[in-house]
């Protein structure tokens, strides 16, 4: 299901990351922060949370010309770093930009091969 800048996606970003980690192996996900969206104007919203009490990611809806796009960050310091940044140009080609469930479901993927919890 595709996400957009209102409430319901919001939801659905928070519950599709939940659901992933408790379908994938019932780890431990703790969702700290978030900011949603703002009825009528083009902000973007996100979920952080930390994973099995190691590690920091942050999932972020924005729309770029128009467009909506997702970014999934690692935390890494007190920063958080597009796959781009962690992961070499071949494996990062490999996220999308997809602002829908299923392309949040395949980034958490990636990270889960990223991060050697495949």
């Amino acid at each position: 299901m595709l996400l957009k800048n209102d409430e319901k996606s919001f939801d659905l970003l928070f519950n599709t990351v939940g659901d992933y980690y408790e379908k994938n192996g019932n780890r431990t996900v703790y969702r700290f922060e978030k900011s949603k969206p703002i009825t009528g104007l083009e902000a973007d919203y996100f979920v952080r949370f930390l994973l099995e009490k190691k590690y920091v990611i942050e999932y972020r809806i924005t729309q770029d010309r128009g467009l909506f796009i997702a970014i999934p960050s690692l935390a890494i310091g007190p920063h958080y770093f597009s796959p781009g940044e962690f992961w070499d140009y071949k494996n990062a080609g490999r996220f999308t930009l997809e602002a829908s469930t299923e392309g949040v479901e395949q980034n958490l993927k990636l990270l889960d091969e990223f991060l050697g919890m495949v």
